[in-house]
């Protein structure tokens, strides 16, 4: 099971422990084990997931609309490869759908 705490991510059952994946901050997903910190995997913007390093760079990998995940270009686009509920993450309820997605993909399972 993965958590996420103080915008880190790390695969330990319990809020704040195990090793750390990755984190988020600003709608960038890093594979580093401090905020801020690694490589930038992929960003987010209005429901559009992206591997850019910045927000709203790259190229659209997929999107998220109304807890569907699609790996179309546009928004709402694109054939369904899964829905919200599949990214089950301990402690990132509070986060946007999008960002919840991109975790996801980019620091747990490649699913777009």
């Amino acid at each position: 099971m993965t958590n996420f705490k103080d915008g880190i991510i790390r695969d330990g059952g319990t809020l704040g422990s195990g090793r750390a994946l990755g984190n988020l901050q600003r709608g960038v997903i890093r594979d580093g084990p401090a905020v801020g910190s690694g490589r930038a995997l992929g960003n987010v913007k209005d429901g559009m997931i992206r591997d850019g390093s910045s927000v709203g760079a790259g190229r659209t990998i997929g999107n998220v609309k109304d807890g569907v995940v699609r790996n179309g270009s546009s928004l709402g686009a694109g054939i369904t490869v899964g829905k919200l509920a599949d990214c089950a993450i301990k402690g990132i309820h509070r986060e946007r759908d999008d960002e919840i997605v991109a975790v996801c993909h980019f620091l747990i399972k490649k699913f777009l």
